[in-house]
């Protein structure tokens, strides 16, 4: 396993926790003004508030097979791009903001499985620390977007706090891109540092190997299938 992580790996830890939920926990604030600016009532879009919830259900298993081929920060990196473009596509029209809610969904359900293998990856005994800073970073950013999304929205418009809030995704993106080039592959990441820690300390923490499982499961399926 690298033993070498970016200067940029905490900073964009903070940030991509901060970013992560605001895209669509902010919009229920002020769903009333998208459905006026759109013409449509607001019980036509209810089902915007459920969408993220259905792709969390169906897109989740889909990190694993994904980080086994491109590696975890590449991966990481490509689904925060698609979080950009999914909420910045939000502004156009009535089908624009559906189908960029779903690609919100998708890359939100990918990063709630990636986050634990990355920081794993990259520093596996802060992780407790880093699990704590990036869901601190994740409940206060959503509490303060939540409270200022309708006066920026009475500023402004929705389509203003939808770009304020797809700038913060790309500044997060332009931070965490320095990851992108200390990829780590997840199964002989996961497998070595586990014994590397047995020849440490005898044996492998019991909250590393859960978060391993799901990696070893899907190998092990894996080899199943190919046999």
């Amino acid at each position: 396993m690298k033993k070498d992580y970016s200067i940029f790996f905490v900073p964009g830890i903070i940030l991509v926790g901060a970013v992560m939920r605001i895209p669509f926990t902010t919009i229920p604030t002020v769903l009333s003004d998208v459905a006026d600016g759109l013409g449509v009532s607001v019980n036509s879009l209810g089902i915007l508030t459920s969408i993220p919830l259905i792709m969390f259900a169906f897109c989740s298993s889909l990190a694993p097979r994904l980080a086994d081929k491109f590696g975890l920060e590449k991966l990481f990196t490509m689904v925060l791009v698609a979080l950009f473009a999914g909420s910045i596509m939000r502004v156009f029209n009535l089908p624009s903001l559906y189908i960029g809610t779903m690609i919100i969904g998708i890359s939100i359900a990918m990063m709630n499985v990636l986050f634990p293998s990355i920081i794993l990856a990259n520093q596996p005994f802060r992780i407790g620390l880093l699990t704590t800073v990036y869901t601190t970073a994740m409940g206060i950013a959503s509490s303060v977007a939540s409270s200022v999304a309708v006066p920026i929205v009475k500023m402004t418009s929705w389509k203003g706090l939808i770009v304020i809030l797809s700038l913060l995704i790309l500044i997060a993106l332009v931070v965490w891109f320095p990851n992108t080039f200390h990829n780590h592959m997840t199964e002989k990441d996961e497998h070595t540092f586990c014994i590397s820690l047995e020849k440490q300390s005898g044996n492998c923490p019991s909250y590393l190997w859960w978060l391993a499982i799901p990696s070893f499961l899907h190998r092990d399926d894996m080899v199943a299938n190919n046999g």
